[in-house]
C-alpha cells in the first residue's frame, strides 16, 4: 500500500488554516470564503471503514476555474478542518467526474499530485458515465494508474464506494447517506473561526498583560505600590470578563452545533469547539494560578513597604520623644514648680504611650510579616529590634523621670514641712510654750522624717539635685538652728520642772538671745549661697541674653535675605520687567546677587531651624557651628569672592536707578540695594562676636569647651574667607593656583633678595605680600586699593616648596628667617612684623618641608632599594650646641630618594644657625668620588646616618644640602648620611686645617 506525504512546510500551512479565517483576504485570487461557495472540494466529515477522513471533489463541472494558488489555499484550508489525528492518518479523496469528461479526471488527479496538504492514502475515481467516456476511462486508466505517487481506483458506479465507504458517510449523491448541507456548514464554520479568532486575541491580551507586570517595578512608596496593585488588579478582572465572556460565546456555539437534527458531518465542528473550549479552560486556570502568585508577591511587597515607612515614621517619633525625654531634666525649685513639672511629665508620658502603643502594632506587624515565606525575615528582624530598643530606652527615660520628680515632689514637702516646723518652733520660742508644746514639736519632727539634724541633711542631700541643693543647704542650716534653740529650751524648761518647791518666775528664758545669733549666721550662710547663686544667675541670664540675641538677629537676617531675593532678583528676573531693565543688568542677576539663594535656602531651612530647635541648650547651639563650619565656608567664600564683580557691575547700574528706587520703595527698605548686599559679609562676622560672649558668660566644663570649638571654627572660617579674597585678588600668576593645593597663610613681610653667584647684587629691602600653598610660596606686591577699596597684588616672583631651604634664625633681628633655592644660589631673607608671625610662618614651612620628605620616604626610597637591592630611610639630625641651643639640624631625603633623583637641589631642607653666606657657598664642595678623612669622632643619630672615628678614610658619594654628605666608609663598614664639617678631602695640610677651622666654627 502507497502512502503520499506532504512537505513539513506545507503540513504547518495546514495547522495554521483553521486560523487564517474564511473571509480572510488573499493577495492571490479570491478567498477562502469566496472558494468554499462554488463547492470545488468538499471536507464532508464523513470518512472511510479505516477511519480516515474523506475529501470530496464533486461534479460541478467548474474545476477548472480553480487557479492553482485558489486550489493550494482551499485545500489547507479544507485538510485542517479534522482533528491533528485524524490529519496525520491520512485521507480518502473521491474524484465524481460522472457527468464530465474523462479529461477533467487527469486534470484533478495532476492537480492533486502536485500539491496535497497532507497523507494520502488513496484516490476513488467515479469515472464519466457515457459511453464513450467510459470507453476512453478504460483504456486510459490502465495506461498512467502507475503514474503517481498515490493509489487511484477507478470506481464505474458508486456501489463499488461501498466496499471502502459506510453508505452513512457519504452523501446523498453518492447514494449515501449523510445529510450534509452546505450553507449550514460554512455558517458554523465561519462562527467556528471567529470564536478561534477571540481566543487569540484574549491569548495575545493575556501574553502582554503577564509579561508587563512581569516586568513593571513594584516601587518603594506604598501608595504607589497600592496604586499599581489597584490598577493591575482591574485589568485582570477586565480580563477574567473578557475570558467569561468568551466562555460563554463558546458554550452558545457549542449548543448551536449540538442540535439533536444535526449530522455526522457537524459532529466534527463539535469537537472543535470542544476543544476549543479545553484550551480556553485551560489558559483561564493557567492565568489565574499566574495571577494569585503575583498579586501574593505584590499585596506581600506593599505589606513590607507600608512596615518600612511606619517604622520610619516610629521610629522618627520614638527618637522624637527620647531627645525631648533627654532634655527634661529641671527638677524645680518650688513645690508648685515641681507639681507643673509633674503634670508636664504625664502629659508627656501619655503622648509617648499612645506613640508605644503603635510602635507595638507595628512590631506585631513585623512578626506577623516574618511569618511570610517571601519575608526578608533578618531585615526585618532588625527594625523590630530597633524599635523594641528605642521604645525600652525611651519608657527607662520617662521611668527614671517620673522616679526623680516624685523624688523631688517628697523632697519639697519635706522641705515646705520642715519650713513650717521651723516657724512653728520660733514662735513656740519666742512665746510662753512650756515643755508639752516643746514635746510635741519635736514629735511632729518626726512626721517629715526628722529625728536628728545630722541625719536629716544627709537624707535630703541624698534627693537633692544641682539646682536645689542650695535650697537644701539653707533649710537644713535653718532646721538646725532652731532644733538647737528648742533643744536648749526644752532643757532649761525640764530643770524648772525639776524644782518644784520654787515658784516659776514667767521670765524670758537665757536662751532667747540665741535665736538672734543663730538667725544672723542663717542669714549669713544663705546670704553667702544666695551670692554664688547670684552669680551663677547672673551669668545665665546674659547668655540668654546672647542666645536670644543671636536667634532674633537670625530670623532677622532670614527676613532680609528674603526680602532682598523676592524684592529685587525675583524683579529683574521676571519676563514682564525685561523691557524697563538696565541694558547692563539683562541677564547679570547671578552676578549681582552672587549665591544669596543658597544662603538664604541654608539660613532659612537648615541653620535657623537648628537653631530653634538648639537654642534651650548652650552646648547644641555650639555643635550647630561646628557641624556647619564646611557649609559656612564652601557658602561666604563663593559670595565674597563674588563681591568685586558685583560691585563692578552695580557701579555700571548705580543704585539711583529708577527700577531699583521702584524695588527699594516697595519694600520699604531705607538704605539702597548695595547696604543689603553687604549683610552676608556683617553676619559672618557677628557669629564669632556672639561666640565669644556666649563663652564670656559659660560655665566650666562641656559647655565650655563646645563653645571654645564653635568659636575656633567661626574663626577658621572667617580666615579662610579672608584668605580666597586675597587669593582672588593676585593677578599675572604665570601658574595655574588650584594646581598647588591649599593656601595654608598669607601676610605682609620686607623681603631682601639676593643671587648668591653675584654677591654684588643684593637687592634693597622690599615690601612683599606672601602667600604660601602646599606646592609653591608666591612674592606679590600689594597695589594700591581700587575704587571698591578693595586689595589687589601683582605677582613677582614663586619658589616651588620641592626646591627650597630654610634657615629659621638670621643674625641680629629675632623676626628674620630665610628660605633659599638649590644650595643658597637664591636666597630671601624675610622680616616679619612680630616674632609670633615669623614663629608660625617657620612652624608651617616646616611641616610642609617634612610633609615632602614623607613623600620621598614611601616613594623614591623604594625606587632606589629596588635598584641597589637594599632599603635607605630618611634620615634626620638634630644636633645641640655648646650652649644647649639648636645650632645645626637638616632633613634630607633618604640616599634612596637621592639615587632615584638626578637633580639633588630638590630636597628639602633648614638651619637653625644665623645664616652665613660664604660657609654655605655650595661651589666649595668637593666633587663626588673625592676621598675624605673624618676629622673628629660622630655618633649617628638616625639610621641612615653612619658613626665617623677620627681619621678614618670614606669616598663621597652624594653631597645634599645644609651641610650634609653621603659617603661609604673605608673597609666596608658601611655607608650613609655625615655632616659635612667633620669630613674633609685627604689634600694639603692647609685643606685640612681648615676643615679643623671649619668644624670648631661648627
Amino acid at each position: 500500500m502507497k502512502f503520499w506525504k506532504c512537505s513539513k512546510r506545507e503540513r504547518r500551512n495546514a495547522s495554521q488554516a483553521e486560523c487564517d479565517g474564511c473571509g480572510s483576504d488573499s493577495e492571490d485570487g479570491r478567498s477562502v470564503g469566496e472558494l468554499l461557495l462554488p463547492q470545488y472540494v468538499l471536507a464532508t466529515g464523513g470518512l472511510a471503514r479505516d477511519h480516515r477522513p474523506l475529501v470530496t471533489f464533486p461534479d460541478h463541472n467548474n474545476f477548472h476555474m480553480l487557479s492553482a494558488a485558489e486550489y493550494r489555499r482551499l485545500l489547507l484550508y479544507l485538510t485542517s478542518v479534522p482533528s491533528l489525528l485524524e490529519a496525520e492518518m491520512g485521507f480518502h479523496i473521491i474524484i465524481d467526474r460522472r457527468k464530465d469528461r474523462w479529461n477533467s479526471v487527469k486534470t484533478v488527479l495532476l492537480r492533486i499530485s502536485e500539491f496535497f496538504p497532507g497523507m494520502i492514502h488513496a484516490v476513488y475515481v467515479l469515472r464519466p458515465a457515457s459511453f464513450l467516456q467510459k470507453a476512453l476511462s478504460e483504456v486510459s486508466s490502465k495506461l498512467f494508474k502507475e503514474e503517481f505517487r498515490f493509489r487511484v481506483l477507478v470506481c464505474s458506479s458508486v456501489e463499488e464506494l461501498y466496499e471502502h465507504f459506510d453508505r452513512s458517510q457519504l452523501t446523498p449523491d453518492l447514494g449515501g447517506e449523510l445529510q450534509y448541507s452546505h450553507s449550514e456548514w460554512i455558517q458554523q464554520r465561519i462562527a467556528l473561526e471567529k470564536f478561534s479568532t477571540l481566543m487569540k486575541e484574549i491569548s495575545s491580551k493575556l501574553d502582554d498583560f503577564m509579561r508587563e507586570i512581569v516586568d513593571c517595578d513594584m516601587g518603594n512608596d506604598p501608595t504607589q505600590t497600592k496604586e499599581l496593585l489597584e490598577s493591575q488588579e482591574s485589568r485582570y478582572k477586565a480580563l477574567k470578563s473578557e475570558l467569561s465572556s468568551a466562555t460563554s460565546q463558546g458554550e452558545e456555539l457549542l449548543s448551536q452545533v449540538r442540535k439533536p437534527n444535526l449530522t455526522y458531518n457537524i459532529i466534527s465542528h463539535v469537537a472543535a469547539v470542544e476543544r476549543l473550549l479545553v484550551q480556553l479552560d485551560e489558559t483561564e486556570k493557567q492565568f489565574d494560578n499566574f495571577w494569585q502568585k503575583h498579586s501574593m508577591k505584590l499585596n506581600h511587597w506593599l505589606k513590607f513597604r507600608t512596615f518600612l515607612l511606619n517604622f520610619k515614621q516610629m521610629q522618627a517619633t520614638l527618637d522624637g520623644h527620647l531627645k525631648t525625654a533627654c532634655d527634661m531634666t529641671e527638677v524645680g525649685e518650688t513645690a508648685n514648680r515641681v507639681e507643673s513639672l509633674i503634670e508636664e511629665a504625664n502629659d508627656f508620658e501619655k503622648l509617648c504611650n499612645c506613640d508605644l502603643n503603635l510602635a507595638s502594632t507595628v512590631i506585631d506587624e513585623g512578626e506577623v510579616l516574618m511569618k511570610d515565606p517571601l519575608s526578608s525575615v533578618d531585615h526585618i528582624e532588625s527594625k523590630c529590634e530597633e524599635l523594641r530598643r528605642t521604645s525600652s530606652l525611651l519608657i527607662d527615660k520617662i521611668q527614671k523621670r517620673n522616679m526623680l520628680l516624685t523624688k523631688a515632689r517628697e523632697l519639697m514637702d519635706r522641705i515646705d514641712k520642715a519650713n513650717e516646723w521651723c516657724a512653728t518652733g520660733v514662735e513656740i520660742l519666742a512665746g510662753e510654750g512650756g515643755l508639752i508644746a516643746v514635746d510635741k514639736l519635736l514629735e511632729d519632727a518626726k512626721s517629715f522624717g526628722l529625728t536628728a539634724p545630722e541625719q536629716f541633711r544627709d537624707m535630703l542631700m541624698q534627693s537633692a539635685t544641682q539646682e536645689t541643693r542650695a535650697l537644701v543647704t539653707q533649710v537644713c542650716q535653718r532646721v538646725e538652728d532652731v532644733w538647737l534653740m528648742v533643744s536648749v529650751k526644752r532643757a532649761s524648761l525640764v530643770r524648772a520642772a525639776a524644782k518644784p518647791a520654787r515658784p516659776v518666775q514667767s521670765v524670758p528664758p537665757h536662751s532667747a538671745a540665741l535665736p538672734v545669733t543663730n538667725n544672723n549666721q542663717m542669714e549669713t550662710s544663705g546670704g553667702s549661697e544666695s551670692s554664688g547663686g547670684e552669680d551663677a544667675e547672673a551669668r545665665r541670664s546674659r547668655r540668654g541674653h546672647v542666645l536670644a540675641e543671636l536667634l532674633q538677629t537670625e530670623r532677622v537676617y532670614v527676613q532680609e535675605l528674603g526680602s532682598i531675593l523676592t524684592g529685587y532678583k525675583e524683579e529683574i528676573e521676571k519676563p514682564e520687567n525685561q523691557h524697563i531693565l538696565p541694558a547692563a543688568l539683562v541677564g547679570q542677576a547671578d552676578v549681582l546677587f552672587g549665591n544669596l539663594h543658597e544662603l538664604f535656602t541654608f539660613h532659612q531651612d537648615v541653620f535657623l531651624k537648628d537653631l530653634e530647635r538648639s537654642i534651650s541648650a548652650t552646648e547644641l547651639v555650639a555643635l550647630c557651628f561646628v557641624e556647619k563650619r564646611e557649609t559656612f565656608f564652601r557658602l561666604y567664600s563663593y559670595y565674597c569672592q563674588n563681591i568685586p564683580r558685583s560691585e563692578r557691575l552695580r557701579e555700571t547700574l548705580v543704585d539711583t536707578h529708577l527700577f531699583l528706587q521702584a524695588c527699594q520703595q516697595r519694600l520699604g527698605h531705607k538704605l539702597p540695594l548695595a547696604a543689603y548686599l553687604l549683610k552676608p559679609v556683617q553676619r559672618i562676622t557677628k557669629y564669632q562676636l556672639l561666640l565669644k560672649d556666649l563663652l564670656r558668660y559659660s560655665e566650666c566644663g562641656s559647655m565650655s569647651s563646645g563653645l571654645q570649638q564653635a568659636l575656633d571654627c567661626m574663626l577658621v572660617v572667617l580666615k579662610c574667607v579672608n584668605d580666597s579674597m586675597h587669593q582672588i585678588a593676585i593677578t599675572g600668576v604665570p601658574v595655574d593656583l588650584n594646581q598647588q593645593g591649599e593656601l595654608l597663610l598669607q601676610s605682609s613681610f620686607m623681603v631682601v633678595s639676593e643671587n648668591k653667584r653675584d654677591l654684588r647684587l643684593r637687592i634693597r629691602p622690599r615690601r612683599r605680600h606672601i602667600f604660601l600653598y602646599e606646592k609653591a610660596m608666591l612674592f606679590c606686591k600689594s597695589a594700591t586699593k581700587n575704587s571698591h577699596n578693595k586689595a589687589t597684588y601683582h605677582f613677582k616672583h614663586d619658589l616651588q616648596m620641592s626646591q627650597i631651604g630654610l634657615t629659621e634664625s638670621v643674625k641680629g633681628d629675632p623676626r628674620k628667617f630665610e628660605v633659599w633655592r638649590q644650595g643658597r644660589s637664591e636666597v630671601h631673607t624675610i622680616t616679619a612684623p612680630t616674632v609670633e608671625v615669623k614663629r608660625a610662618w617657620v612652624e608651617r614651612i616646616k611641616r610642609v618641608l617634612l610633609d615632602q620628605l614623607n613623600e620621598l620616604k614611601g616613594e623614591r626610597v623604594r625606587q632606589y632599594g629596588a635598584q641597589h637591592h637594599r632599603t635607605l630611610i630618611q634620615a634626620s639630625s638634630w644636633d645641640l650646641g655648646p650652649g644647649g641651643g639648636p645650632t645645626a639640624r637638616g632633613v634630607t631625603a633618604a640616599a634612596g630618594a637621592r639615587a632615584a633623583s638626578v637633580d639633588a637641589h630638590d630636597e628639602p631642607c633648614w638651619s637653625t644657625d644665623p645664616s652665613d653666606d660664604d660657609d654655605d657657598d655650595t661651589e666649595h664642595a668637593p666633587a663626588v668620588g673625592c676621598a675624605l678623612v673624618a676629622l673628629s669622632d660622630y655618633t649617628a643619630v638616625g639610621a641612615s646616618e653612619v658613626s665617623l672615628r677620627e681619621g678614618q678614610h670614606a669616598d663621597l658619594l652624594k653631597v645634599g644640602c645644609a651641610g650634609w654628605w653621603y659617603v661609604r666608609l673605608a673597609g666596608g663598614q658601611g655607608e650613609g648620611w655625615a655632616p659635612a664639617a667633620y669630613l674633609d678631602q685627604r689634600k694639603t695640610s692647609r685643606s685640612s686645617s681648615r676643615s679643623h677651622d671649619r668644624l670648631h666654627d661648627h
